[in-house]
């Protein structure tokens, strides 16, 4: 039995052509050919004018680059709290040979957990760069990625130079 175009139908097509739906994409989310959805959108007084959809186009990738840009924030955030903390008080806990528990604070958190920190710091540099090369037409994107390159390098050679000599005491 043939299928009929209802008014639920017609309600969910102008529903989605409101939202800037294109026409093939509300055929395949209603079920329908894309010859039904033109016939019956006309019949409606619907129109899929390609400047509306170009324009809706262009405000999702305005707001894509926008959530891109406060992730990008947040780790840089993230990447500079990794680094205050290799360099301030450590709060070192572990077991005395009776059992008890002691705790000792440190002027800088052990190799490892320096080594571990700045780890996170670098990934969320990495991050960073990889999420700027996405915005690759902004100014000042090569700048900084020569600056997170060299900050990615200073961190290596620092977490390098504080893991020698250390066998991880606690």
């Amino acid at each position: 039995m043939a299928r009929t175009f209802s008014a639920e139908d017609e309600e969910r097509l102008r529903q989605l052509h409101a939202d800037g739906v294109s026409r093939n994409e509300i055929a395949r989310q209603m079920g329908w050919a894309v010859g039904t959805i033109t016939n019956h959108a006309n019949r409606l007084g619907l129109s899929f004018d390609r400047e509306a959809v170009r324009a809706a186009t262009d405000a999702r990738q305005v707001d894509l680059k926008d959530r891109r840009q406060r992730i990008q924030e947040q780790l840089l955030e993230l990447a500079e709290r990794s680094i205050e903390r290799t360099q301030s008080r450590y709060l070192l806990t572990g077991f005395s040979h009776t059992g008890e528990m002691t705790a000792e604070w440190l002027q800088q958190p052990p190799a490892r957990e320096t080594k571990d920190l700045t780890a996170a710091a670098m990934s969320a540099l990495a991050r960073f760069d990889a999420k700027a090369k996405d915005d690759t037409g902004d100014e000042g994107v090569s700048e900084a990625r020569s600056m997170l390159g060299d900050l990615g390098k200073a961190l290596t050679a620092a977490a390098e130079q504080m893991g020698e000599g250390d066998g991880d005491s606690a």
